[in-house]
Protein backbone atom coordinates (compact mmCIF):
# COMPACT_ATOMS: atom_id res chain seq x y z
CA UNK A 1 0.00 0.00 0.00
CA UNK A 2 1.05 3.37 -0.83
CA UNK A 3 2.67 4.07 -4.22
CA UNK A 4 2.61 6.40 -6.86
CA UNK A 5 2.54 6.39 -10.56
CA UNK A 6 3.73 8.00 -13.43
CA UNK A 7 0.04 10.19 -12.79
CA UNK A 8 1.79 11.99 -10.00
CA UNK A 9 5.78 11.57 -9.46
CA UNK A 10 6.37 8.22 -9.84
CA UNK A 11 7.96 6.88 -12.96
CA UNK A 12 5.69 4.12 -14.13
CA UNK A 13 2.27 3.22 -15.72
CA UNK A 14 -0.07 1.42 -13.36
CA UNK A 15 0.19 -1.86 -15.37
CA UNK A 16 3.95 -1.35 -14.34
CA UNK A 17 3.23 -1.37 -11.02
CA UNK A 18 0.79 -3.70 -10.89
CA UNK A 19 3.00 -6.25 -12.46
CA UNK A 20 5.64 -5.57 -10.12
CA UNK A 21 3.15 -5.85 -6.75
CA UNK A 22 2.39 -9.27 -8.53
CA UNK A 23 6.25 -10.24 -8.86
CA UNK A 24 7.08 -8.98 -5.27
CA UNK A 25 4.26 -11.30 -4.31
CA UNK A 26 1.99 -8.43 -2.47
CA UNK A 27 -1.38 -9.63 -0.33
CA UNK A 28 -2.77 -5.75 -0.67
CA UNK A 29 -1.36 -3.00 -3.03
CA UNK A 30 -2.83 0.82 -3.57
CA UNK A 31 -1.52 2.98 -5.51
CA UNK A 32 -1.93 6.45 -3.44
CA UNK A 33 -1.08 9.26 -6.35
CA UNK A 34 -0.50 13.02 -4.78
CA UNK A 35 -3.90 14.87 -5.78
CA UNK A 36 -5.45 12.55 -7.95
CA UNK A 37 -7.37 9.18 -8.82
CA UNK A 38 -6.49 9.30 -12.92
CA UNK A 39 -4.04 6.13 -12.62
CA UNK A 40 -5.36 4.10 -9.42
CA UNK A 41 -8.81 3.74 -11.04
CA UNK A 42 -6.95 3.02 -14.04
CA UNK A 43 -4.94 0.11 -11.94
CA UNK A 44 -8.22 -0.82 -10.29
CA UNK A 45 -9.79 -2.13 -13.43
CA UNK A 46 -6.60 -3.79 -14.42
CA UNK A 47 -6.17 -5.43 -10.98
CA UNK A 48 -8.36 -8.88 -11.21
CA UNK A 49 -5.58 -10.38 -13.66
CA UNK A 50 -4.10 -10.40 -10.58
CA UNK A 51 -3.63 -12.56 -7.02
CA UNK A 52 -3.11 -9.92 -4.83
CA UNK A 53 -6.34 -7.58 -3.63
CA UNK A 54 -6.15 -3.77 -4.89
CA UNK A 55 -7.60 -0.82 -3.05
CA UNK A 56 -7.58 2.26 -4.80
CA UNK A 57 -6.13 5.59 -2.77
CA UNK A 58 -5.10 8.99 -2.98
CA UNK A 59 -2.68 11.35 -0.68
CA UNK A 60 -4.23 14.21 -0.41
CA UNK A 61 -1.77 17.87 0.15
CA UNK A 62 -2.65 18.89 3.41
CA UNK A 63 -0.74 21.59 6.12
CA UNK A 64 -1.79 22.45 9.20
CA UNK A 65 -0.84 25.78 10.25
CA UNK A 66 3.06 25.86 9.32
CA UNK A 67 3.20 21.80 9.45
CA UNK A 68 2.72 19.43 6.21
CA UNK A 69 0.11 16.64 7.31
CA UNK A 70 -0.37 14.90 4.06
CA UNK A 71 -3.20 12.32 4.11
CA UNK A 72 -3.91 9.33 2.59
CA UNK A 73 -7.44 7.86 1.27
CA UNK A 74 -8.38 4.34 0.59
CA UNK A 75 -11.05 2.39 -1.07
CA UNK A 76 -12.36 5.70 -2.48
CA UNK A 77 -15.95 5.89 -4.93
CA UNK A 78 -14.72 7.57 -8.09
CA UNK A 79 -17.94 9.33 -8.66
CA UNK A 80 -17.18 11.64 -5.98
CA UNK A 81 -17.74 15.40 -7.21
CA UNK A 82 -16.18 16.75 -4.04
CA UNK A 83 -12.83 15.15 -3.92
CA UNK A 84 -12.42 15.71 -8.12
CA UNK A 85 -13.68 19.46 -7.98
CA UNK A 86 -10.64 19.63 -5.04
CA UNK A 87 -8.31 17.36 -7.23
CA UNK A 88 -8.28 20.49 -9.79
CA UNK A 89 -7.58 23.16 -7.69
CA UNK A 90 -4.63 21.21 -6.26
CA UNK A 91 -3.17 20.61 -9.35
CA UNK A 92 -3.69 23.98 -10.05
CA UNK A 93 -1.77 25.06 -6.99
CA UNK A 94 1.01 22.35 -8.12
CA UNK A 95 1.34 23.73 -11.20
CA UNK A 96 1.70 27.35 -10.05
CA UNK A 97 4.41 26.25 -7.35
CA UNK A 98 6.76 24.99 -10.41
CA UNK A 99 6.50 28.30 -12.14
CA UNK A 100 7.44 30.24 -8.91
CA UNK A 101 10.33 27.36 -8.55
CA UNK A 102 11.75 28.06 -12.18
CA UNK A 103 11.41 31.55 -11.90
CA UNK A 104 13.63 31.26 -8.75
CA UNK A 105 15.90 28.90 -10.54
CA UNK A 106 16.36 31.23 -13.39
CA UNK A 107 17.46 33.91 -10.83
CA UNK A 108 20.10 32.09 -9.84
CA UNK A 109 21.46 30.96 -13.25
CA UNK A 110 20.11 27.85 -13.76
CA UNK A 111 18.05 27.43 -17.41
CA UNK A 112 14.93 24.89 -16.34
CA UNK A 113 11.75 25.45 -18.48
CA UNK A 114 7.83 24.43 -17.77
CA UNK A 115 8.47 22.45 -20.88
CA UNK A 116 11.42 20.56 -19.33
CA UNK A 117 9.70 19.52 -16.40
CA UNK A 118 6.71 18.25 -18.46
CA UNK A 119 8.98 15.75 -20.53
CA UNK A 120 9.26 14.33 -16.59
CA UNK A 121 5.42 14.23 -16.04
CA UNK A 122 4.26 11.72 -18.17
CA UNK A 123 0.49 10.89 -18.29
CA UNK A 124 -0.65 12.83 -15.59
CA UNK A 125 -1.46 16.30 -14.63
CA UNK A 126 0.14 16.22 -11.21
CA UNK A 127 3.51 18.23 -11.30
CA UNK A 128 5.71 18.02 -8.03
CA UNK A 129 9.58 18.94 -7.10
CA UNK A 130 10.45 15.21 -8.01
CA UNK A 131 9.62 16.11 -11.65
CA UNK A 132 11.68 18.98 -11.42
CA UNK A 133 14.59 17.47 -10.37
CA UNK A 134 14.63 14.85 -12.62
CA UNK A 135 14.32 17.69 -15.45
CA UNK A 136 17.52 19.10 -13.65
CA UNK A 137 19.17 15.22 -13.98
CA UNK A 138 18.28 15.60 -17.55
CA UNK A 139 19.80 19.04 -18.30
CA UNK A 140 23.08 17.96 -16.07
CA UNK A 141 22.84 20.43 -13.15
CA UNK A 142 22.52 17.47 -10.75
CA UNK A 143 23.60 13.80 -10.82
CA UNK A 144 20.48 12.50 -8.86
CA UNK A 145 17.23 13.96 -6.95
CA UNK A 146 18.72 13.89 -3.58
CA UNK A 147 21.45 16.46 -4.93
CA UNK A 148 18.48 18.93 -6.49
CA UNK A 149 16.95 19.01 -3.16
CA UNK A 150 19.81 19.62 -0.98
CA UNK A 151 21.34 22.38 -3.15
CA UNK A 152 18.00 23.91 -4.96
CA UNK A 153 14.75 22.95 -4.56
CA UNK A 154 14.56 21.33 -0.74
CA UNK A 155 13.13 23.05 2.39
CA UNK A 156 15.31 26.10 2.76
CA UNK A 157 17.10 26.24 -0.49
CA UNK A 158 17.30 28.72 -2.73
CA UNK A 159 14.59 28.05 -4.88
CA UNK A 160 12.12 26.53 -2.50
CA UNK A 161 8.84 27.40 -2.54
CA UNK A 162 5.92 26.39 0.16
CA UNK A 163 2.99 24.25 -1.47
CA UNK A 164 -0.26 25.73 -1.26
CA UNK A 165 -2.30 22.63 0.69
CA UNK A 166 -5.66 22.26 2.18
CA UNK A 167 -6.80 21.51 5.90
CA UNK A 168 -6.02 18.33 7.13
CA UNK A 169 -9.53 18.58 7.95
CA UNK A 170 -10.61 18.96 5.11
CA UNK A 171 -8.83 16.36 3.60
CA UNK A 172 -10.64 13.99 6.00
CA UNK A 173 -13.82 14.82 5.36
CA UNK A 174 -13.05 14.94 1.31
CA UNK A 175 -11.90 11.25 1.48
CA UNK A 176 -14.84 10.54 3.77
CA UNK A 177 -17.15 12.07 0.59
CA UNK A 178 -15.89 9.58 -1.78
CA UNK A 179 -16.83 7.08 1.09
CA UNK A 180 -12.78 6.38 1.42
CA UNK A 181 -10.79 6.15 4.56
CA UNK A 182 -8.57 8.18 5.58
CA UNK A 183 -5.03 7.50 7.14
CA UNK A 184 -2.28 9.72 8.14
CA UNK A 185 1.27 8.42 5.64
CA UNK A 186 4.78 8.43 7.44
CA UNK A 187 3.76 9.93 11.00
CA UNK A 188 7.50 10.45 11.81
CA UNK A 189 8.27 13.10 9.05
CA UNK A 190 5.58 15.57 10.48
CA UNK A 191 8.13 18.27 11.27
CA UNK A 192 7.09 17.94 15.01
CA UNK A 193 10.37 18.26 17.93
CA UNK A 194 9.02 15.19 19.98
CA UNK A 195 6.78 12.29 20.15
CA UNK A 196 4.80 14.41 22.45
CA UNK A 197 4.62 16.57 20.04
CA UNK A 198 3.65 14.30 17.47
CA UNK A 199 1.46 13.01 19.94
CA UNK A 200 -0.93 16.09 19.74
CA UNK A 201 -1.19 16.25 15.89
CA UNK A 202 -2.11 13.10 16.29
CA UNK A 203 -4.83 14.02 18.75
CA UNK A 204 -6.08 16.69 16.59
CA UNK A 205 -6.20 14.30 13.50
CA UNK A 206 -8.46 11.97 15.46
CA UNK A 207 -10.83 14.74 16.67
CA UNK A 208 -11.25 14.88 13.36
CA UNK A 209 -11.93 11.77 12.31
CA UNK A 210 -8.83 10.29 11.33
CA UNK A 211 -9.22 6.77 10.87
CA UNK A 212 -6.00 5.17 10.48
CA UNK A 213 -1.82 5.17 11.10
CA UNK A 214 0.83 4.21 8.47
CA UNK A 215 2.78 2.61 11.57
CA UNK A 216 5.35 0.68 9.14
CA UNK A 217 7.07 3.17 6.67
CA UNK A 218 10.70 2.85 5.55
CA UNK A 219 12.51 5.95 6.78
CA UNK A 220 16.18 5.20 5.36
CA UNK A 221 15.33 7.17 2.79
CA UNK A 222 14.41 10.80 4.45
CA UNK A 223 15.04 12.71 7.39
CA UNK A 224 12.66 12.36 10.27
CA UNK A 225 12.63 14.57 13.46
CA UNK A 226 13.40 11.09 15.50
CA UNK A 227 17.50 9.69 14.97
CA UNK A 228 17.65 6.35 13.26
CA UNK A 229 18.34 4.38 16.62
CA UNK A 230 14.88 5.96 17.78
CA UNK A 231 12.89 5.27 14.49
CA UNK A 232 12.07 1.81 16.47
CA UNK A 233 11.19 3.63 19.38
CA UNK A 234 8.97 5.72 17.17
CA UNK A 235 7.26 3.39 15.63
CA UNK A 236 6.36 1.34 18.92
CA UNK A 237 4.59 4.80 19.86
CA UNK A 238 3.07 4.80 17.08
CA UNK A 239 1.46 1.14 17.03
CA UNK A 240 0.76 1.74 21.03
CA UNK A 241 -1.30 4.88 20.06
CA UNK A 242 -2.95 3.27 17.30
CA UNK A 243 -3.91 0.36 19.36
CA UNK A 244 -5.70 2.60 22.18
CA UNK A 245 -7.62 4.62 19.59
CA UNK A 246 -8.54 1.63 18.08
CA UNK A 247 -7.01 3.10 14.39
CA UNK A 248 -6.42 1.12 11.38
CA UNK A 249 -2.50 -0.12 11.27
CA UNK A 250 -1.07 -0.04 7.71
CA UNK A 251 2.28 0.06 6.10
CA UNK A 252 3.92 1.34 2.66
CA UNK A 253 7.04 1.80 0.75
CA UNK A 254 5.83 5.12 -0.70
CA UNK A 255 7.29 3.80 -3.55
CA UNK A 256 7.95 5.93 -6.64
CA UNK A 257 10.41 4.21 -8.88
CA UNK A 258 13.20 5.79 -8.56
CA UNK A 259 14.11 5.14 -4.82
CA UNK A 260 13.23 2.27 -2.63
CA UNK A 261 11.93 -0.91 -3.45
CA UNK A 262 8.18 -2.03 -3.62
CA UNK A 263 7.31 -4.26 -0.84
CA UNK A 264 10.31 -3.43 1.28
CA UNK A 265 8.05 -2.77 4.28
CA UNK A 266 7.28 -5.04 6.18
CA UNK A 267 3.35 -5.25 8.03
CA UNK A 268 2.89 -7.90 10.14
CA UNK A 269 0.61 -11.19 9.54
CA UNK A 270 -2.10 -9.82 12.11
CA UNK A 271 -2.36 -6.31 10.65
CA UNK A 272 -2.92 -7.69 7.02
CA UNK A 273 -5.26 -9.55 8.13
CA UNK A 274 -6.75 -6.95 10.26
CA UNK A 275 -6.87 -4.71 6.97
CA UNK A 276 -8.26 -7.29 4.63
CA UNK A 277 -11.48 -7.48 7.45
CA UNK A 278 -11.34 -3.97 7.37
CA UNK A 279 -12.49 -3.30 3.59
CA UNK A 280 -14.09 -6.53 3.77
CA UNK A 281 -11.60 -7.56 1.22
Amino acid sequence: MHSHTNFSDGIYTPKKLLELAHKEKLRIFSITDHDTIEGTFIAADLATEYQFDYLTGIELSARYEDVKIEILGYNLDSKSTKLREKMVFLQEKRKERILKILQKLEEIGLDITYEDVQMQIGSGDSPGRPHLARAMIEKKIVLDINEAFEKYIGNGKPAYVRRQAIHPREAIELIKSGKGVAVLPHPLLIEGESLPKLEEYLDLLLSWKLEGIEVYYSYDHIQSFLSKKKIKEGVKFLYKYSKKNDLLITGGSDFHGDSRQLGTVNVPDEEIKNILTYFNL
